[in-house]
């Protein structure tokens, strides 16, 4: 036995497959506008990009020139630990010469990536204030591939030296060609 929807009764299932529809349009929209969004964010992200990637293509004859110069003079060496070792005699020796005491040195681990390999020295020395500050002038250099990485001084102020004293915590690194060249 079958009977007929009352109208009553179909105006009801048309409201629920209406409320179905509307609810998975909102959810299709939904959807939609995120993936909108998220592509907008990644255009952004490109079109920033791009600006810098043409900033750096303008420059390309100065980085260009940047890199057979540093093809030309950066140092190279075999072995990190050998070069490590003498880099490590040639501060001692550099602040004994000038009279700092050389109070402890350590090695830190090397590090090796694409553009450079680097040793790296970390020195407790004490002496007179102004010999510490001259001889700390000469450690970065361009030339040498050699940077101050961290650098801790403080004024010895129980001292009773007739100069001020000081003593100077420092981590110094060089780099050389990575392997394989530049």
């Amino acid at each position: 036995m079958s009977r007929t929807l009352t109208s009553r009764e179909k105006q009801l299932l048309l409201l629920c497959f209406g409320v179905l529809v509307l609810m998975g349009g909102l959810i299709v929209v939904n959807t939609f506008l995120q993936k909108r969004s998220a592509l907008a964010k990644r255009i952004t992200t490109l079109q920033s990009d791009k600006k810098e990637n043409e900033a750096w293509l303008a420059d390309r004859a100065f980085w260009e020139k940047r890199k057979s110069w540093l093809a030309e003079h950066m140092p190279a060496t075999d072995s990190l630990g050998k070069a490590q070792g003498v880099f490590l005699e040639e501060l001692q020796n550099a602040a004994l010469d000038r009279g700092i005491k050389v109070m402890q040195q350590t090695l830190p681990d090397m590090v090796t990536n694409a553009d450079y390999r680097e040793v790296s020295v970390n020195l407790r020395l004490y002496g007179d204030q102004s010999t510490i500050l001259q001889w700390l002038a000469t450690m970065q250099s361009p030339d040498k591939f050699q940077v101050v990485k961290a650098l801790d001084f403080e004024l010895d102020t129980r001292s009773k030296e007739k100069t001020p004293q000081a003593q100077c915590n420092l981590t110094v690194a060089r780099w050389f060609k990575p392997e394989g060249g530049i």
